[in-house]
């Protein structure tokens, strides 16, 4: 037999048997199967999914608050204005004159990005800044619960959120309405967030960034957010007896001023905005007064007392509840104020209920955040206007965030259950009321937009190219979504009228026009039916739109001439 006939005892046994090489079992041997997506993984996912939720849901919510408390007007427009010059190609809106708050690199970013996705639209007047609120709120959140962990947590983000999402009807017409500085606020809790482990590095260039782009924007990013963070770097030696302690902060705040210098003398030689004459400031008298009156409207913006701002709909009785709110931020600053004193004399950097740097640093930038807000309301209330109230909302919202940061604190060092339960439940019944007060409001009619039924009469009466006052002039513009464009004039001697010679391009008065508007029983910039004949004269036709403005036609082309421009 050879050996061929029978293999050796080396030989596979099934190397020439059928199905050579597979197990009898194949399923035996096969690896289990794994899941797509581990459990950590899905929760993850599910809270990502959550969160994004919880963000358009506020959103939706707070533009339909935007929308019932005020109609927008031309100070809002033309941010938006300037979006759509910057989205054309005018990067540095070369040829525009411009105030210190010219939110070139604020406001008129997140207006770019809008028209950009949705064109000139009214809309955007509601959703832009209520989209930057939103992004404030989510800061705040994530600056609240740092450290925190399940109850305390909540509680740290309920704060932030009841307080800001659930405004009262006063402070939303702020809080909600730009440009009125809280692009730049936000600017500020992002260099805040960026700084506050007090090193160099990543975070310590982004800080740097945020604060130089708000300088470049709106001066007002000075006392918001720079000297804040200056302060607080000085502080942080004090703390740590060390000067190397505060060094990064103090570096940051006087690097983003270099940084926003250079920017401005490289646009500045490209070509860029001019900035007009800044407006005055308040006496010393004045600004005694302010001192007073600033608390008086800070009261009246949390929603205590009707005051000039207005409860809306709310019952006056109802609004006393948010006395609540105010205790809270107030017992919060007056905490923060004495750790930062105690920390300062006797060298001791920690608060209490924290474990990292991290938190003081942010806690000490949040302080004097809103004592900058304070002091500007202070130094740029000229008179007895509520409009300047505008100054104190940033300071409204450092305050709130802080607060929520020593609430959290607060809950987190709570061993009495009893304590706790009676604070849980004070705090639902509070926001019960904060939220009826929103739906009261949110119930009644939104007010109507006065220059909206302009545009659309300026539509139907093919008139597309006009002139007028400064608040009948970019607001109908955006109003129309671009079909009709109105330009601001002035008349600064009574006699002829100009090109407006803040917030405009002098590209603008190139063209030529065919109307002039202007309200009817609130003069403003001398934009007259006696200035518009001296300068054009007697119109063709002259009609009375809606009760509320003036409109004069003429045949022939109109031309203004620009103002010269401040340097």
């Amino acid at each position: 037999m050879t050996v061929q006939d029978h293999p050796g005892p080396t030989a596979d046994p099934l190397a020439e048997a059928p199905g050579a090489g597979v197990p009898a079992d194949v399923s035996s041997l096969e690896e289990p199967k794994r899941p797509l997506l581990s459990g950590v993984t899905t929760r993850r996912v599910g809270l990502a999914l959550a969160g994004l939720a919880a963000v358009i849901g506020l959103f939706v919510f707070l533009y339909a608050v935007a929308v019932h408390a005020y109609a927008p007007d031309s100070d809002g427009a033309t941010v938006a204005v300037q979006g759509q010059a910057i989205l054309h190609g005018n990067v540095l809106l070369n040829r525009w004159t411009l105030s210190l708050d010219s939110f070139w690199t604020v406001d008129a970013l997140w207006y770019f990005v809008a028209v950009l996705f949705y064109g000139l639209h009214p809309a955007l007047l509601h959703a832009v800044p209520v989209v930057i609120v939103v992004a404030v709120i989510v800061v705040g959140v994530v600056m609240a619960v740092q450290e925190r962990r399940g109850t305390a947590a909540g509680t740290a983000a309920g704060t932030v959120v009841v307080i800001l999402a659930l405004p009262a009807q006063a402070l939303a017409r702020f809080l909600l309405r730009g440009p009125l500085h809280i692009g730049t606020a936000l600017w500020c809790l992002v260099a805040f967030l960026a700084l506050r482990r007090g090193k160099f590095g990543w975070g310590f260039a982004v800080g740097v960034i945020f604060l130089a782009a708000g300088l470049l924007g709106d001066l007002q990013m000075a006392v918001l957010g720079v000297v804040p963070v200056l302060l607080a770097g000085l502080a942080a030696i004090g703390r740590t007896r060390d000067w190397r302690g505060g060094l990064p902060q103090v570096a940051a705040a006087i690097s983003s001023l270099a940084l926003a210098e250079v920017i401005r003398w490289i646009a500045r030689a490209f070509g860029t905005f001019s900035i007009a004459r800044a407006n005055p400031t308040a006496k010393f008298p004045q600004m005694l007064h302010n001192v007073k009156q600033g608390i008086h409207e800070g009261v009246s913006m949390m929603g205590v007392g009707s005051a000039y701002f207005g409860l809306g709909a709310d019952p006056r009785a109802l609004s006393y509840v948010h006395l609540f709110a105010i205790l809270v931020v107030f017992s919060a600053m007056a905490g923060t104020a004495l750790a930062l004193l105690w920390g300062v004399l006797r060298g001791r950097p920690s608060v209490v209920g924290t474990s990292s740097e991290a938190a003081w640093r942010l806690d000490d930038m949040l302080f004097f955040a809103a004592l900058g807000s304070g002091a500007a309301f202070i130094v740029l209330a000229t008179s007895y206007n509520p409009s300047y109230g505008r100054y104190l909302t940033s300071g409204i919202i450092f305050g709130t965030i802080l607060s929520g940061r020593v609430v959290g604190r607060v809950v987190q060092g709570l061993r009495w259950r009893t304590v706790g339960r009676l604070a849980a439940g004070v705090g639902l019944a509070a926001t019960a009321s904060y939220l009826a007060g929103v739906v009261i409001n949110l119930d009644r009619p939104a007010p109507v937009s006065k220059a909206a039924v302009l545009a659309s009469w300026l539509e139907e009466h093919d008139l597309h190219d006009g002139v007028g006052d400064y608040w009948s002039a970019s607001i109908v513009t955006v109003e129309s979504s671009g079909s009709v464009e109105v330009r601001p004039v002035f008349s600064p001697d009574d006699r002829r009228l100009v090109g407006y010679n803040r917030n405009s391009s002098t590209d603008w008065y190139k063209e030529s026009f065919r109307f002039v508007v202007f309200r009817l029983g609130t003069t403003w910039g001398n934009v007259t039916w006696q200035t518009a004949i001296r300068t054009f004269g007697f119109p063709s036709r002259a009609y009375v739109v809606d009760g509320s403005y003036r409109v004069m036609v003429w045949t022939h082309s109109l031309h203004v001439p620009p103002l010269h421009r401040a340097h």
